[in-house]
């Protein structure tokens, strides 16, 4: 029998930080604190705009990752738009959003953070956290 997510055991994530009144360097030191989905690509060799030795020197607090303009660019672009991005998704499928402004850790494994922009109600009305 195949292996599959229902399967597996479901943990809930724990709050390490609730992040709606941290200014953004106090954000990016509670981003120190684990690796989170945007690290990913870079630890990986795939990110346009950060090496895996960006990001070690960038937790472990020796450089700071420097943006150029071009990464700027593309990076508050991305920011201004993801609400737009969010109403656009929820009017296209019909799923409501909203938002908890917390950053999270898995129970198991607490260097594997989430700041989730936004979460939908599911169709049975049920909210994933």
């Amino acid at each position: 029998m195949p292996d599959t997510n229902k399967d597996k055991e479901r943990h809930s994530p724990l709050v390490l930080v609730d992040t709606e009144n941290l200014t953004r360097e106090e954000w990016l030191e509670w981003r120190r604190h684990g690796i989170g989905g945007s690290d990913v690509s870079a630890i990986i060799g795939v990110s346009p705009f950060r090496t895996a030795r960006d990001t070690y020197y960038d937790k472990l607090g020796i450089a700071a990752v420097e943006e150029n303009e071009g990464n700027w660019v593309a990076m508050e672009m991305g920011h201004l738009l993801e609400d737009l991005v969010a109403k656009i998704f929820e009017r296209k499928t019909g799923f409501k959003i909203y938002q908890i402004k917390k950053m999270f850790r898995h129970p198991l494994y607490p260097f594997m953070l989430a700041d989730v922009d936004y979460f939908i109600t599911m169709p049975d009305g049920t909210k994933p956290l």
